[in-house]
């Protein structure tokens, strides 16, 4: 494998990576406009974090795992078989979306909605 070709897959996983971190930080950013204490938002945003984890290894719940944000951290895996397996990265960016869409919409609304001015 060329160097450059590999690099290209290397910046391409890491793109991939950064899409379910995206997700946790607009829950984070949730959290914090909704307590308005960032240490709160800290810990709801890693409790959320467990409690996906806790789900993903429990076994009466495996039929949930292609759908946490936990199993999304394994799609940069795709770009290193042959052929490139495309599934896990397009189920990992619409199930990212599900949770950062309404999370960071929620957070927005209710950061506009705040004077934050003081006027």
């Amino acid at each position: 494998m060329a160097a450059g070709h590999a690099l290209g897959l290397v910046a391409a996983s890491f793109g991939v990576y950064m899409i379910p971190v995206a997700a946790v930080v607009c829950i984070g950013l949730l959290l914090s406009a909704l307590t308005r204490n960032s240490a709160a938002a800290v810990v709801g945003t890693l409790m959320f974090a467990l409690l996906m984890q806790l789900v993903g290894i429990l076994p009466g719940l495996s039929g949930t795992d292609p759908y946490l944000l936990t199993t999304q951290f394994q799609a940069w895996q795709g770009f290193f078989r042959t052929p490139t397996d495309w599934e896990p990265i397009v189920r990992a960016v619409w199930v990212c979306a599900l949770y950062a869409v309404p999370a960071g919409l929620g957070a927005y609304l209710v950061f506009v909605r705040r004077d934050v001015a003081g006027g």
